[in-house]
């Protein structure tokens, strides 16, 4: 399709439905509270769209471009997301589930209270974003970078294997069992941080206090 109703969210979601999204032009596209299942929005561009509450189901959006869009209390659920774009996102109280997002980019998202749960992203950039409040839980996130954002009073569940905490705000934040193997974390702020039983290794690297209480060395052969 040539064009798409993008101002109309029931017609251009009938229209994705019929011919589906791959590579489609839909800047600035409203779908606020549709619910998108099994449509592929590969390579789309839906920078500065208004997809708040918007349910995406068993979707295809790799490569896909959501640069300052709004997806607010949105749902991303079993769908491939890979290479995908959020920089500038609003994502406030947005889910993702059970999802692969592989080499994403959520940098300077606006994104407190962000829920990624059961999902799997190896080097997803968090880079600047604000992330307060955010709960990641039982996830991978192998190589995240997370380098200057903001997660004060963030929820860490998951497995940050080799992720970069450089100038992270990680204040309050809970970090209760989180596997932070081979992880940096020499200039993160960890003021008021829990780590009771939180994994690290010898190649963690921690600021000049060390490793903080609770967590747990655990060596290489016990991995």
């Amino acid at each position: 399709m040539s064009s798409f109703p993008t101002k109309d969210p029931k017609k251009l979601l009938a229209a994705l439905k019929a011919d589906g999204g791959d590579k489609a032009q839909l800047k600035g596209a409203v779908l606020t509270g549709q619910s998108l299942k099994e449509i592929s929005l590969r390579g789309a561009d839906l920078s500065n769209a208004e997809l708040g509450n918007c349910e995406m189901i068993q979707c295809s959006l790799g490569s896909a471009r959501f640069i300052a869009a709004n997806l607010s209390g949105a749902t991303i659920a079993d769908s491939l997301i890979h290479w995908a774009v959020f920089e500038k996102a609003q994502l406030s109280k947005m889910t993702i589930r059970s999802c692969m997002f592989n080499k994403v980019d959520f940098s300077e998202a606006v994104a407190p209270s962000l829920s990624i749960i059961s999902s799997l992203g190896v080097g997803v950039k968090f880079c600047g974003a604000d992330l307060t409040g955010a709960r990641f839980e039982n996830s991978d996130l192998g190589l995240a970078d997370f380098r200057k954002a903001n997660l004060s009073h963030a929820v860490l569940h998951s497995r940050f294997h080799e992720a970069n905490f450089g100038s992270c705000d990680l204040s309050g934040a809970d970090l209760a069992d989180a596997e932070l193997y081979e992880a940096n974390l020499s200039s993160a702020i960890i003021q008021g941080a829990k780590f009771k039983g939180a994994k690290y290794d010898r190649k963690t690297k921690w600021g000049k206090a060390g490793p903080p209480a609770g967590a747990v060395l655990v060596k290489d052969k016990d991995k």
